[in-house]
């Protein structure tokens, strides 16, 4: 094999290389950018999935309020509001905080407790309330003592109200009349639907299982 049929096998050699090396980088940046998509979708922080999947309660510090109701043959629902995760802007700036109210039921006789067991739970964003509009009226019909209006939820048919003046009330959030709150909503004349936005934490969770290291 003479020097010129060497120097081509390694000119092709090495081009071959630099290709495989370039697909595997984007692959890993592929890869990398699922992994960010599928966090950034994510309504709740990793832990809060970890506890809902192992039945436990969420206690600690990061419990802004609970109340627990007892009901008809001695089951427990007990409600608590817990801040959500961290956002931030493309930029790099926190956003303002979320909030999340969780609704967790006991069976009759199990202790409430971080153990558990919970026999289910319900997520609810608790900073906003999703409304839907009577025909004939506009959102900025809509508004709460504390000063937040009602408007467009971009991508949606209903619109939505942010508390986030009625957060920042003297004394802070009165996160126990929440749902009386959605109640005097309901019963405004410019609305025919007011409600606390669901968060499918099974579907999300089932997605972090997916994209999880096998």
């Amino acid at each position: 094999m003479g020097q010129r049929e060497r120097f081509v096998i390694f000119l092709v050699g090495a081009l071959l290389g630099i290709v495989l090396l370039l697909g595997g980088k984007s692959c890993g940046s592929e890869k990398k950018n699922q992994l960010r998509a599928v966090r950034t979708s994510l309504s709740m922080a990793p832990m809060m999935y970890d506890f809902a999947v192992m039945q436990k309660g969420f206690y600690g510090k990061y419990v802004l309020f609970e109340q627990v109701a007892e009901k008809e043959g001695g089951a427990k629902v007990r409600t608590l509001v817990t801040g959500g995760t961290r956002r931030y802007s493309p930029e790099g700036k926190e956003l303002p905080e979320e909030h999340i109210l969780i609704k967790e039921s006991y069976a009759p006789g199990v202790t409430l407790a971080e153990a558990g067991p919970v026999s289910s739970y319900e997520f609810t964003y608790a900073d906003r309330i999703v409304i839907k509009l009577k025909p004939g009226h506009q959102a900025s019909e809509v508004t709460i003592q504390s000063g937040d209006v009602v408007a467009a939820w971009p991508g949606h048919e209903e619109s939505l109200i942010r508390l986030d003046a009625w957060r920042k009330l003297p004394g802070g959030a009165p996160w126990g009349k929440l749902e009386a709150l959605v109640r005097e909503l309901k019963g405004h004349p410019a609305v025919a639907e007011a409600r606390l936005p669901r968060i499918d934490w099974q579907a999300e969770a089932e997605l972090i299982k997916a994209n999880s290291p096998k």
